[in-house]
């Protein structure tokens, strides 16, 4: 998988809820359909998600690696790697800018359920949903075991409850029992290798705890 699939797979979600990047004019989705896209076009598409890209920027300048969109560097930011080291650790991850930072569009106010959503989760799957109810419109989904982030005055990862997430077959094709994915926006990304859900958990069990040594306290 090449660093603007990656970087693409991750973004899609919120692109399409109108969250993150330009206006949604089907491009990213085409691409990742497999449609014949000039990759330049993809590029500047993605070089305009000011959530993402800038950290993209600074963890490859910081590990010497030319382009932003190297499927390490995309993972780094996403998920969790060696890279991060280099380049301010937790302050290059996704859930620091989640949790920390917040939205820098103004499209949407990060807090609450919220955050469980944006931030990147991760569950073994228990079940894949293939077919449609027949009383309502619904695409495939998968049963996923997962932590969910709870609390209120100190935000924890919660004991593993079951959750029900969208997927997009097109997207992740070859799913079954057992298979450990993340999501973004309640929908299924990809399938996880361990040291992927190690980063994880890793990356995001630190910005919770800089987030509590950091927010202020109340008088």
């Amino acid at each position: 998988m090449s660093g603007l699939r990656l970087a693409a797979l991750y973004g899609i979600k919120p692109h399409l809820l109108g969250f993150c990047g330009p206006k949604n004019d089907g491009m990213l989705l085409k691409f990742l359909n497999g449609d014949a896209v000039p990759l330049k076009q993809i590029r500047k598409i993605l070089e305009q998600f000011e959530g993402a890209y800038p950290y993209y920027e600074f963890i490859a300048k910081k590990n010497g690696i030319k382009d932003p969109f190297n499927k390490k560097v995309v993972r780094a930011y996403w998920v969790g790697n060696k890279l991060l080291e280099k380049a301010g650790g937790i302050k290059s991850h996704h859930s620091y800018h989640v949790l920390v930072v917040g939205s820098v569009t103004g499209r949407i106010v990060l807090k609450g359920k919220l955050l469980d959503l944006c931030r990147i989760g991760w569950g073994r799957v228990t079940k894949v949903k293939v077919k449609s109810h027949a009383y309502r419109q619904a695409g495939p989904k998968l049963k996923v075991i997962y932590r969910p982030l709870i609390g209120r005055k100190k935000l924890k990862l919660g004991k593993p409850i079951r959750k029900e997430i969208d997927w997009d077959k097109d997207l992740l094709p070859k799913v079954k029992i057992g298979d450990w994915v993340s999501f973004h926006w309640n929908q299924a990304v990809e399938i996880l290798a361990k040291e992927d859900i190690k980063n994880l958990e890793k990356y995001t069990k630190i910005a919770l705890d800089y987030l509590w040594k950091n927010q202020p306290k109340s008088q």
